[in-house]
């Protein structure tokens, strides 16, 4: 299984990188790398997510950091598609 972010969840992470950098360009940069690496235990383990608040997605919280990664799988593409990474506390209503 192949692990995809799509564009939108990419643009994610660039805000959250820019965020973190305006106090600290290191720590941003250790969060997205963390992001990334933790988001790869996916390709092992598709479904330790739990049901997402959009049909067909699955929603996973990234051990020791305030965010959730948001993906779909796609058995037939035999891939992970991450659609969003959004901070926990966010207002996601909001951004409907």
């Amino acid at each position: 299984m192949k692990l995809v972010f799509d564009d939108e969840a990419l643009a994610d992470i660039e805000d959250i990188f820019a965020w973190i950098a305006r106090d600290s360009p290191i720590i941003a940069k250790s969060v997205v790398d963390r992001l990334f690496s933790s988001t790869e235990l996916l390709i092992s383990f598709p479904s330790m997510g739990h049901a997402g608040g959009a049909p067909g997605t699955l929603e996973w919280v990234v051990p020791r950091l305030p965010y959730i990664v948001v993906y779909e799988i796609d058995r037939a593409q035999d891939a992970i598609i991450v659609t969003a990474v959004l901070h926990a506390a966010q207002d996601r209503k909001r951004d409907e």
